[in-house]
């Protein structure tokens, strides 16, 4: 299993620092996604977040730090969305119809996450980004055991190729990367409803639940 990015902290108290770095993180997004990566300072997010600049390093050192806290809480968050809403339910395909609609809401509700994610993957140093796409394979991983475990149960998914996680963690992402248009052609939750329909059909399911 992919382990996370070690940061050194000088504080000692972990679930502090557990504490602290998710706000941090948070307040980063707002920053990053008001001024774009690059011309936010850490004074910025030290601001936002409500800390003195020197307090801020107590937690973080660098912008690539804060950066990675930002896409770590961001796919963390979309990840638990996902396990809420299959929690409680043991029909295979239930469980993966539900998984993609809470998968497919989370890239709706959170457009202005996801397309900083997407926006400022590249400015991340080298083991930054090795740990987020690391932890990104881990999520498309849980939607490939989720077709696999329908499988075992007897379903036939014929278009449930060797892309197939792939595909339906990836073709979401347009409900935030493409909203310009799609908010002008239907409202949210009906396009929401039309994804998650195309991608049981590929898969060789109905839609329903």
């Amino acid at each position: 299993m992919a382990q996370p990015r070690i940061i050194a902290a000088q504080v000692k108290d972990a679930e502090l620092v557990t504490e602290r770095r998710a706000h941090i993180a948070q307040a980063a997004a707002r920053v990053f996604r008001a001024k774009g990566f690059h011309s936010a300072t850490i004074r910025d997010v030290a601001v936002e977040a409500g800390l003195s600049q020197g307090s801020l390093y107590n937690y973080v050192r660098t912008k690539d730090d804060i950066l990675y806290l930002v896409h770590q809480d961001m796919t963390a968050a979309y990840a638990r969305d996902v396990e809420a809403a299959i929690d409680g339910l043991t029909e295979p395909r239930a469980r993966l119809h539900a998984a993609l609609a809470a998968f497919v809401h989370a890239m709706r509700e959170r457009h202005g996450d996801i397309a900083l994610i997407y926006q400022e993957t590249h400015a991340l140093g080298a083991e930054s980004r090795h740990a987020v796409l690391a932890q990104t394979q881990i999520f498309i991983e849980r939607f490939g055991q989720l077709i696999e475990e329908a499988r075992e149960a007897g379903m036939t998914f014929p278009g449930a190729g060797k892309l197939a996680a792939d595909i339906v963690t990836f073709l979401p992402v347009m409900l935030s990367l493409r909203r310009w248009h799609i908010r002008d052609v239907m409202a949210g939750a009906e396009a929401e409803a039309e994804i998650v329909a195309f991608l049981m059909r590929g898969l060789g399911a109905s839609d329903g639940p």
